[in-house]
């Protein structure tokens, strides 16, 4: 994926840290912050020591992301869009573009715009991405295999509701799989800090709850104990083991790492709909127009 000029001319001339991007959490490794586009949009506040925002939407047409862009613009600031439409009102509103494009794939519960979305805020971020997109493919065999264990051990009957546990190494990921269970599930899901969770989790109940831990590299004897003390109160607990999906000595392993947990949490929750039977957006019964998102003036 190349790297349009204008934006890696902005990156060059901004010190690390001084770009503003949303909402890829895995963008704050670089030094850079991640906030919600509707946070700047509605509150009309921009952050302090920040001269340059990048807005992300596949579509381009995202309403509070494109008004994000609109806002620093008026302000002075530099402004970068990452998106697969050219013509967009989010490319309209930037100095700088950076394509990704638009795979024409059937998916029932989505997950391949993230992944183009993702590597196209790498490429801002200055990461040479085309190896990625082959370093992905060559773990998914070992997603598949993860996914179908994980899912052979969960509960048999929908949950009320699930909470997915990381450390910051793995919390971009995390965001991912509670949008997914959303999505597919149509429970209420949660990403929670692993010492937060530690600190509150185990009043939860009596209904039944379920926990996915995602471990990493960090953290696993904290994760191991509050495992041990959140089924002492009935939940239910599963550590999927990411640690080992993506070899030590591959480029930018981490960022392949990011991706296949996002690959990951898209085929558990769309196993774990098909078997706790209940289908993906609630079966039709969602308006999946997004108009109530998009740009309207």
């Amino acid at each position: 994926m190349a790297l349009d000029n204008r934006a890696k001319r902005f990156l060059v001339q901004n010190p690390l840290g001084r770009i503003l991007l949303m909402p890829f959490r895995f963008a704050t490794a670089f030094g850079h912050r991640a906030l919600s586009a509707g946070d700047l949009t509605w509150s009309a506040t921009l952050p302090a020591a920040c001269d340059t925002v990048v807005g992300i939407s596949h579509s381009g047409t995202s309403g509070a992301t494109v008004r994000a862009l609109r806002l620093a613009r008026a302000a002075g600031m530099k402004t970068v869009a990452v998106t697969s439409q050219p013509s967009s009102p989010l490319a309209d509103s930037a100095d700088a573009v950076q394509l990704v494009p638009t795979l024409r794939v059937e998916e029932t519960v989505p997950c391949a715009g993230h992944v183009m979305l993702a590597q196209g805020v790498a490429a801002v971020c200055g990461v040479d991405t085309a190896p990625i997109g082959a370093a992905l493919a060559g773990v998914l065999d070992g997603v598949r295999d993860l996914v179908g264990a994980q899912l052979a051990e969960l509960p048999p009957a929908a949950p009320a509701a699930v909470s997915v546990l990381s450390l910051p190494e793995l919390r971009g990921g995390a965001d991912f799989w509670v949008l997914k269970l959303i999505e597919a599930c149509g429970l209420a899901a949660r990403n929670v800090p692993l010492e937060e969770s530690g600190h509150v989790d185990y009043f939860i109940g009596p209904q039944a709850h379920l926990t996915l831990q995602l471990l990493g590299s960090q953290g696993r004897p904290r994760f191991d104990r509050l495992a041990e003390a959140l089924r002492s109160t009935g939940q239910s607990v599963r550590q999927v083991d990411l640690s080992g999906l993506v070899a030590a000595g591959t480029p930018d392993a981490w960022l392949v790492r990011d991706l296949a947990t996002a690959v990951a949490g898209t085929w558990l929750a769309h196993g774990a709909a098909a078997r706790w039977g209940r289908p993906p957006f609630r079966g039709g019964a969602v308006n999946m127009d997004a108009g109530h998102i998009k740009l309207d003036v």
